[in-house]
């Protein structure tokens, strides 16, 4: 007789995410438990309806007499290529164990939609059903559908990331014709209303990029990272202190020599001149330190992938304060006369060409990279957790 797959896709990993449920998940006390813990940790996703609309699926197909089983498969949070890797695994898994003749697709939206050909290569689709929840006129309102939308994570680097990109660039624009403009006509020539609203725009531009990436959450667990680093006497600290150290020289000695620029605008690109080559070595000292604790902390077969990870990420910071040397290189091409003039276009155009193509395929070898860098992470946690307790 032939046997009947009833599955649930949750791409982005809201069940791992949200409720800390491992996928796949198999059986219908299983999901029916995966559900109720979705709900009481998000009542608001839609994911829980989509599974209880699976189980529903379920119990109305065993009734009629069929052979059913029921799963769910969750993806990753970083939808795309890692998420769908990890959904084609997990129904390779779920085919080989329950060995179902077709299958009922259950999904919340149309982004799951797009791991069906990811199913269909695999096993005969017998259906697809779509779950949407009804909600009341008052939930509907676009004051809440604003306040939710700003909770997610997706939505924010979909949507506040360029606008912030946008206002930044107008700002750090404005900086330009105002550096120009004290440049040629002297400190008179500014207008506060103008620097004033230079000042409110790039404000909000990195309003909303913090925003759009969780800098305070980000902040938050690096501080909170920091203080588990203490409490463990790793290696990382001590990397990370002289990194800081170094980092604060840098600031100072950059403060000095912009304290004797004439020029305001001349002064801040001075100041970032000497910050940025500083930072860059901290980064290399952290990441050494990284790497050093990495030989003491994983086995033998995987400080591979650990070193590979901490080098990407080390490069990758390189990259982007390479090309921040460039644009820098730009404005003071602009801003200079005479023989120097052509000096400084050269080295904007080599630095900004070479910042951001190496940032570029840092960056996709670095998504490659992703889940196995996630995986040491979480290894390497819990083996500081294990020392302490120790």
């Amino acid at each position: 007789m032939s046997k009947t797959l009833v599955l649930c896709i949750d791409r982005d990993n809201d069940f791992g995410e949200k409720a800390g449920i491992r996928s796949p998940i198999i059986g219908r006390e299983s999901n029916l438990s995966a559900a109720n813990s979705l709900l009481l940790a998000d009542a608001e996703d839609s994911d829980s309806n989509a599974l209880f609309s699976a189980i529903s699926t379920y119990d109305s197909l065993v009734k009629s007499g069929e052979e059913i089983e029921i799963a769910t498969i969750c993806g990753h949070k970083n939808v795309g290529t890692v998420s769908d890797e990890i959904l084609g695994k997990q129904i390779d898994e779920i085919v080989t164990t329950i060995k179902p003749s077709d299958v009922v697709v259950v999904s919340d939206g149309a982004e799951d939609d797009f791991i069906l050909p990811l199913i269909q290569s695999r096993i005969k689709i017998r259906a697809i059903k779509r779950v949407t929840v009804r909600q009341s006129p008052q939930i509907e309102s676009m004051y809440y559908i604003i306040v939710k939308a700003l909770k997610e994570e997706k939505f924010l680097r979909k949507v506040l990331a360029p606008i912030g990109v946008g206002f930044l660039v107008l700002g750090i624009t404005i900086l330009f014709v105002l550096g120009l403009r004290v440049y040629l006509y002297g400190l008179g020539s500014l207008d506060p209303a103008t620097t004033g609203f230079m000042t409110v725009v790039s404000a909000i531009g990195i309003y909303f990029l913090s925003k759009a990436y969780s800098a305070g959450k980000r902040i938050s667990e690096t501080f909170s990272r920091l203080v588990e680093e203490f409490v463990n006497t790793r290696v990382t600290v001590f990397s990370l202190l002289i990194a800081i150290a170094v980092f604060a020289y840098g600031v100072y000695g950059g403060f000095l020599v912009a304290l004797q620029t004439r020029v305001p605008v001349l002064g801040i690109i001075d100041l970032i001149y000497r910050i940025v080559p500083i930072t860059i070595i901290a980064i290399l000292i952290f990441d050494t330190g990284r790497i050093v604790e990495g030989f003491l902390i994983y086995e033998k077969g995987k400080r591979v992938e650990m070193i590979k990870a901490y080098i990407l990420s080390a490069f990758f910071y390189i990259s982007f304060f390479t090309a921040v040397l460039g644009l820098l290189s730009f404005v003071s091409y602009a801003l200079q006369t005479g023989a120097v003039k052509m000096y400084y276009l050269t080295v904007a155009i080599v630095l900004t060409v070479l910042g951001v193509s190496f940032g570029v395929i840092i960056s996709i070898f670095r998504r490659r990279h992703a889940k196995g860098f996630e995986e040491h992470s979480t290894e390497h946690t819990t083996s500081q957790k294990d020392s302490r307790d120790l």
